[in-house]
């Protein structure tokens, strides 16, 4: 498959509208946090898709390789450079405030590298290369997201042995 015939595309289950697109399908998919579309393996087979997903902080991110014909089918928005709006309602010492922000449906989509290999989202998450082997959803620990939690754990448990050594 060419690489114009690949859409790359990554979403996040967080805020309809910020953190994807507030349509019918994508509402399907990722608003109903029991039962993420793009987590079904068998679905993604189905149509055909290399999906990763994950957690990010409480949300779960997607990064999906797809076939254009599905997207053009499933959620063209996403090829088009249509601008849609979103509010965004925050509660402080001076009551609620509810601020409006523009973006694009193509801010969901990324393009392949120089090269023509996959690309990375925004949180650094590799996408799959659109091959048969990888159709299907399959789970993804960002290594990256750990590193520093991991690296001060040991460095606290390892300053409290020796305290205990002594």
């Amino acid at each position: 498959m060419k690489n114009n015939d690949v859409i790359y595309f990554s979403v996040d289950n967080w805020f309809c509208g910020r953190d994807y697109p507030d349509t019918p399908a994508f509402r399907k998919w990722l608003g109903d946090d029991l039962k993420q579309t793009f987590m079904d393996d068998a679905w993604a087979k189905e149509n055909k898709l290399c999906i990763r997903h994950g957690c990010i902080d409480m949300s779960f991110n997607y990064v999906v390789s797809a076939p254009r014909e599905w997207v053009e089918k499933n959620c063209p928005e996403l090829l088009s450079d249509g601008e849609y709006t979103y509010d965004i309602i925050s509660c402080g010492r001076d009551g609620e405030k509810r601020t409006t922000y523009t973006k694009k449906y193509s801010d969901f989509v990324f393009e392949p590298e120089e090269d023509g290999s996959a690309p990375e989202d925004n949180w650094g998450w590799p996408f799959l290369d659109y091959c048969e082997e990888n159709f299907g959803s399959q789970w993804y620990e960002d290594p990256s997201y750990y590193e520093d939690y991991d690296d001060d754990e040991d460095d606290e448990y390892e300053d409290n042995e020796e305290e205990d050594d002594e």
